[in-house]
């Protein structure tokens, strides 16, 4: 099972006490190291990172280039996938693909793959929503995950090999492949910031992925917004706003309280420049909560000192919640207030809620849950009791 340092980075079991090494992030100089000794020539790296991407390609026994006794050989020696799916659900009329995977412990965390159609100017694109911790510690009393509480983070195989699994699903469903991936699913990314940043570099370099066509979200580890700005990754940095006041804000991102708003929008106007990036908020509309014109006219004001541009997200029902989206009127109003003011505003499609693959809505089937308040705070995490399973 993947531990934790002191410090919280992941250590991949592959690198620790023997255990197999992960095919999507091992070492360039250990896969070398590796072929030399099964008395391999050196090309044949290269042939193992090029099938690792190839949405068909399922195993080591699939990559038919490879000699036969070989592939046996790296089937002993190499983990070809650390995540493995164990439950798939279908939405949004087959475009939508919602996917349980499952992790070293047992734990599970999910996946959503996402086909959007070309439409006018703009080509179709197929986004991976993936999971960088099974759980989440911030604690947002509208989001699902994190009535969870935290489990552990993932390490980056398990994060890189989500978005190949992905690939592999859209695939079977005669799908595109992917084009893009949003650090947007369980779990807070720059917390899992070793996690997130190795996975990263894995997608851009063996995967190529363009830095432009990934997103990070945060909910507002400011110190991990800083350190991000110099990594040389000018990835898309969108923030998990919810509210323009640190009062409100306190209640919805519990993480407030350790990086208030002022330091956070400083933070990401910094990203902003250091990246040149354009910089996203991400607010989820709470009806009777974050609704009101008071909020709005801070966001705004907020929009416009980092030119940033605003994703609104009508809250997704959840189960146990008394929470859910603003009455409709409610919900234009919010957004003339926006757009009168000249901030660039897109009010982002609910995808997959059929299948629970909405923002919010992601979970794994994980007991007991964190209890909402009537305050809109959450219950403490109860401790889940050692050697119980923890179903998909």
């Amino acid at each position: 099972m993947t531990r934790a340092t002191a410090a919280g980075a992941p250590v991949d079991p592959g690198h620790a006490g023997g255990a197999r090494p992960a095919l999507s992030t091992i070492g360039e100089r250990d896969l070398a190291g590796l072929l030399r000794e099964l008395g391999q020539p050196s090309w044949r790296a290269r042939q193992l990172r090029e099938a690792t991407w190839h949405p068909y390609v399922g195993g080591f026994e699939e990559i038919r280039q490879l000699p036969g006794g070989l592939r046996v050989e790296l089937d002993h020696r190499l983990r070809f996938s650390k995540a493995a799916v164990t439950s798939e659900r279908v939405a949004d009329a087959g475009q939508t693909l919602k996917l349980l995977c499952a992790l070293d412990g047992p734990q599970t965390v999910e996946t959503v793959a996402m086909e959007s159609p070309a439409r006018g100017a703009s080509g179709r694109r197929a986004t991976v929503c993936v999971s960088t911790q099974v759980g989440c510690a911030v604690g947002c009393p509208f989001c699902a995950t994190g009535r969870m509480g935290l489990r552990r983070s993932c390490t980056p195989a398990e994060v890189v090999d989500q978005v190949r699994l992905a690939g592999q699903a859209l695939f079977r469903h005669a799908l595109g492949p992917v084009t893009h991936v949003v650090y947007m699913g369980m779990g807070e990314p720059l917390a899992a910031y070793e996690t997130t940043l190795a996975s990263l570099r894995v997608l851009v370099a063996a995967g190529g992925i363009s830095p432009r066509r990934i997103t990070v979200s945060t909910s507002g580890v400011v110190p991990g917004i800083r350190r991000l700005s110099t990594e040389g990754l000018p990835v898309t940095l969108a923030v998990s706003l919810h509210a323009a006041s640190d009062e409100l804000r306190n209640r919805l991102v519990p993480l407030n309280r350790a990086h208030p708003l002022d330091g956070l929008v400083a933070a990401a106007g910094a990203y902003a420049r250091a990246t040149g990036r354009r910089l996203s908020l991400e607010w989820c509309l709470i009806g009777g909560v974050n609704d009101g014109l008071d909020q709005a006219a801070g966001l705004v004001a907020i929009a416009r000192r980092l030119g940033a541009h605003v994703n609104v997200i009508p809250m997704n029902r959840i189960v146990g919640s008394p929470w859910g989206p603003p009455a409709a009127a409610v919900g234009r109003a919010f957004m003339r207030h926006l757009t009168g003011a000249g901030v660039t505003v897109t009010v982002r499609d609910t995808r997959g809620g059929e299948a629970e693959a909405a923002c919010g809505q992601l979970r794994a089937a994980l007991e007991p849950r964190r209890q909402l308040r009537p305050d809109g705070t959450l219950t403490p995490q109860r401790p889940v009791r050692r050697g119980a399973s923890i179903r998909g």
